[in-house]
């Protein structure tokens, strides 16, 4: 059976079906998109045993020696259930009755669950360029059509910004068929072959991944396309978007540049290390909450970043778990910041307080996803983080004592937000409130375990991620 071709087409198949549905109510519309996007978590727990080494080609450009080949290992096996978990998640964070066409935007969101399955898996360079390109337009649609007041500007800058980097792919791909002669563009081939690659091939390559993260100071785009965006747009930016950049760093970076990355990294690391400090402190100064955990996200990519360029295999390692952590995290914040927003209309810290008066329980949902983020140990961010900061001090103390005090930092935004939300000056509210309901209660619940669940027993990641190590971080003298 064709597990990966299946996996593939189940949700550009299921947005099909929802782009053309009608005669149905807006609810049922929600749940039936949302059964759609189950339907690959459902392959893949249930095929669980023919994941690992899985790998399928089909014959695309046979004169181009192009193939429309899949490949699936651990590293992109998390990437896919992280995929699997959070489109579903977004599905639900809508409120369908506030927003016209729904279906076209449940159409939209499977297409672009889609588009990721064949990301995650391409092992061929040009379809991996092709969904890289791809994933783009769903969520500029997303944006600029359901987002907020300045949805237009928003969603003109995230496509400039991205397309303008992505499009340098393109050109690196030519430049790298042309100048190396190849005869495949299998990935996994051209990691085995020991030519060593243009570095300016790297470097369109490693901007666009920049780009897209993004990577301190090309985040130009994201403090409006996350604020602008729907609640389900912003969950899909921030908990997919920014970790195929990271496993493009992975895939590709690593795996096809590994000298020009030893050579850059550490120009790199502190880029990242100066991007987290810089979210951080930007998120402390906010007065909209929905802005503090736009530039709460953006600090944490980074400190992911961090543990990619620190070129430790414990600090990678720790880089994979914690992109499959913060991607779990991100989405339950933006999942509260939609609940919120729904309760009090608007995103302003200055309009209102003292809210936990008024919701007891969601105030500690609240509570347990920002202890979450801000890695409380027994949670699953501590231990990622833990791996980034012990594989860069072994190499670099100071670098790794100065990534620590960020997160300090990061306690001071999130606990100022928590505070200022529930426990300021309570306010009057004019209408009627309601704390939160069942349903919303079932849409986190299966965050809340996950992140239990990896910060009691993280071992079963830890455990699968080691064997591939040499593949993830392969050391200086070794490709030397």
């Amino acid at each position: 059976m064709p597990y990966l071709m299946s996996l593939f087409f189940l949700p550009l198949v299921s947005a099909l079906l929802m782009g053309f549905l009608k005669g149905i109510t807006r609810q049922q519309q929600q749940w039936l998109a949302f059964l759609l996007s189950l339907l690959p978590l459902a392959f893949l727990l249930g095929s669980y045993p023919h994941w690992l080494g899985a790998e399928e080609r089909y014959p695309w450009f046979p004169f181009l020696s192009i193939e429309f080949s899949l490949k699936v290992d651990f590293l992109s096996l998390l990437f896919l259930y992280l995929t699997a978990i959070v489109t579903p998640i977004s599905i639900l964070s809508l409120n369908p009755g506030k927003i016209n066409r729904p279906h076209y935007l449940y159409s939209l969101i499977l297409f672009l669950q889609g588009l990721l399955i064949g990301f995650f898996t391409a092992n061929d360079l040009v379809v991996f360029t092709v969904f890289w390109e791809a994933m783009l337009f769903p969520l500029y649609f997303i944006i600029s059509i359901w987002g907020g007041v300045n949805r237009k500007n928003a969603a003109f800058k995230f496509i400039v910004y991205l397309i303008a980097g992505s499009s340098l792919m393109i050109i690196g791909l030519l430049a790298l068929y042309y100048s190396a002669g190849l005869e495949t563009f299998a990935i996994d081939q051209l990691s085995n072959d020991s030519m060593i690659y243009s570095p300016w091939v790297f470097a369109v390559f490693a901007l666009a991944f920049a780009v897209k993260a993004p990577l301190f100071p090309f985040h130009g785009w994201l403090p409006d396309s996350y604020y602008e965006a729907p609640i389900p747009g912003s969950i899909l930016l921030a908990g997919l978007l920014s970790k195929a950049s990271i496993y493009g760093f992975l895939r590709v970076g690593i795996g096809l540049f590994p000298s020009h990355m030893i050579e850059w990294s550490s120009i790199f690391l502190w880029l990242a290390i100066i991007g987290v400090f810089y979210g951080g402190l930007v998120a402390w100064m906010q007065d909209d909450f929905k802005k503090v955990i736009a530039y709460s996200s953006f600090s944490h990519v980074n400190f992911i970043l961090v543990g990619i360029f620190a070129w430790s295999q414990i600090s990678q390692s720790g880089a994979v778990m914690q992109a499959f952590n913060h991607g779990i995290t991100i989405t339950a914040l933006f999942l509260i910041v939609g609940w919120l927003y729904e309760r009090v209309n608007t995103t302003d810290l200055n309009t209102f307080g003292g809210l936990a008066r008024y919701f007891p329980q969601l105030c500690w949902i609240t509570l347990f996803f920002v202890l979450s983020s801000i890695a409380l140990p027994g949670l699953n961010n501590f231990i990622g983080e833990i791996m980034i900061l012990w594989g860069l001090f072994i190499s670099q103390p100071f670098p790794a004592a100065l990534l620590a005090s960020t997160v300090i930092l990061s306690a001071l935004y999130m606990l100022k937000w928590m505070q200022q939300i529930y426990f300021g000056r309570p306010s009057q509210l004019s209408f009627m409130y309601r704390d939160i309901s069942k349903k919303e209660i079932a849409i986190c619940l299966p965050l809340i375990l996950i992140i239990l669940g990896v910060g009691v027993y993280p071992a079963p990641i830890i455990t699968k991620i080691k064997p591939s190590e040499h593949a993830i971080a392969i050391a200086p003298n070794e490709r030397e």
